[in-house]
């Protein structure tokens, strides 16, 4: 009898355990449930409120479009154009056209920055624009020396020696920035040497006027439709600011944040990407046309691949 009472009260406890352990299995389902379903609600919340910014990011491309695809072709006509006037008062020498040589220089700069024109700050961009001119006008005088050099001695001892100056040590490069590393880079300056090379003052002089007049319609063109960029600009900034104050915030959306912040640095590098100080050299002599024109290059390359990307996607440039 005993035997039996505890067989009996093993068995309850066996299922009272056994019950304790279900309801505890079906609390953490529940919890689970309810989990979900609270982070389905918050997304949908968060969508719904978020849908105003995504319907702000269409509005402004949509007003913007028609003055990208104006300044992508006032810049591609302008580059064309670059690229007859080398090919006329350069010298010719085989095999390579100089226009090619002015084309492939301008677009290697241009494919250097690219990678990162998706996510660099518009303004650092900016700057290392400028500072690419300053690379470009050393380059130029490292080539002189080589030039002065080879009447002392000719080959390509002075042509290294000359060069030696310029190039920073390899293991600088590897630190350095995309563009310094193109720059210095052996492919790079016997481009710009055989380029250099096809052009003395004079015909430089004559080259740097020639290409003022398309590079002054550009900026024209430019400063006419910034307001345009700019005030876009602006609202978008305005938006991510007032997102701040606001529970949902658009970084919760990744996708729609990196739209958000491209297009900013598209309008930005359209507005502020600009050739409007070439106008000086109407009055001022230049010592070296080819760094001048280099960057212009560049920079026309660079305006017009921006513009086209920005028109017709929202996707940020990742090459």
């Amino acid at each position: 009898m005993e035997n039996i009472e505890l067989l009996l009260s093993a068995g309850s406890v066996t299922i009272a355990l056994w019950s304790l352990i279900v309801a505890k299995r079906t609390a953490k389902a529940q919890e689970r449930v309810a989990q979900r379903e609270d982070a389905r609600e918050r997304r949908n919340a968060n969508a719904t409120h978020l849908q105003k910014y995504s319907e702000l990011l269409i509005e402004v491309r949509a007003q913007t479009k028609a003055a990208k695809l104006e300044l992508r072709d006032r810049a591609d006509e302008a580059f064309k154009q670059l690229q007859w006037l080398v090919d006329d008062i350069a010298s010719a020498k085989p095999p390579r056209q100089s226009g090619h040589l002015f084309h492939q220089l301008s677009e290697a700069i241009s494919d250097a920055f690219a990678p990162e024109f998706g996510y660099q700050d518009e303004q650092n961009l900016l700057w290392r624009f400028a500072g690419v001119r300053r690379m470009l006008r050393e380059l130029s005088e490292s080539c002189a020396a080589r030039a002065s050099q080879a009447d002392e001695a000719p080959g390509m001892t002075a042509w290294v020696a000359a060069l030696s100056n310029w190039l920073p040590e390899t293991s600088s490069r590897s630190r350095s920035s995309a563009e310094r590393r193109l720059l210095s880079s052996e492919s790079f300056t016997g481009i710009f040497g055989e380029l250099n090379s096809r052009l003395d003052a004079d015909s430089g002089r004559r080259l740097l006027l020639a290409s003022l007049d398309p590079i002054e319609s550009l900026c024209e063109l430019q400063r006419r439709i910034r307001p345009t960029f700019d005030a876009a600009h602006d609202r978008l900034q305005d938006a991510l600011d007032r997102n701040l104050a606001e529970e949902f915030k658009l970084s919760e959306s990744t996708t729609l944040h990196a739209q958000l912040k491209w297009e900013m640095r598209a309008l930005g590098l359209l507005s502020g990407l600009s050739l409007a100080d070439m106008k000086h050299f109407r009055q001022h002599d230049v010592v070296d046309a080819v760094p001048e024109l280099i960057h212009s290059g560049a920079v026309l390359y660079s305006l017009s691949r921006v513009a086209d990307r920005s028109a017709y996607s929202s996707v940020p440039m990742t090459c």
